[in-house]
């Protein structure tokens, strides 16, 4: 059975949730919270709470254990500390997280989370927008005259689209970034896509 969404939350460093938004609303009513290292830190001093777990290298958390969280040190360096949590929901069956505050301070940071919340297929929710992993074909409600933008990071992904000011049909991703800055004509917006692509929508 597929989980709810937002009953899982993954929550890393960048900049934290502002009140009364999208993500800040996931992140209250979250049935579990995984914070990435330090993500700890301010989840506690913003939420009066502690989080489920604490997962990474714990080389920029404070070291102070919240009373009633998992404490999970992972010292290998070959992922970052984004894609240990997300691998420790997958190992207890905490299906479908969604990401917040994956974005924000150090550019560096920004894409690596982004773009690896991509290959594990999640959706990454910010202040701003969402993004939405899109495998095969995807309906998606918007409000007319919502931004969107499509990033695919394989070359050869061909897609076709209904809904958009600029059709991607016949659209060659010669980059990362050759889809982005398009922005819906109508309230449903249909993507077919021939691999993974995520696809940008601005609150």
């Amino acid at each position: 059975m597929k989980a709810r969404r937002g009953e899982t939350v993954v929550l890393a460093a960048g900049d934290f949730p502002k009140r009364g938004g999208e993500a800040w609303r996931l992140l209250a009513g979250a049935k579990r919270v995984v914070c990435c290292d330090s993500a700890a830190d301010a989840y506690v001093r913003r939420m009066k709470k502690p989080p489920s777990a604490v997962v990474g290298d714990l080389d920029s958390w404070c070291g102070r254990a919240p009373e009633g969280s998992e404490i999970i040190r992972i010292a290998e360096q070959e992922t970052n500390d984004l894609s240990k949590a997300v691998r420790l929901c997958e190992e207890r069956g905490w299906r479908n997280p969604v990401v917040l505050g994956a974005t924000g301070r150090r550019e560096d940071h920004t894409l690596g989370n982004v773009f690896r919340a991509m290959e594990f297929g999640l959706e990454v929710v910010t202040d701003f927008g969402r993004f939405i992993p899109v495998d095969g074909e995807a309906r998606i409600r918007v409000a007319t005259g919502t931004p969107v933008s499509i990033f695919a990071t394989d070359p050869a992904t061909r897609m076709t689209s209904k809904g958009l000011q600029w059709p991607l049909d016949g659209v060659r991703f010669g980059n990362l970034y050759c889809a982005t800055l398009n922005r819906a004509v109508s309230s449903v917006v249909t993507l077919t896509s021939t691999s993974r692509v995520y696809v940008y929508i601005a609150f």
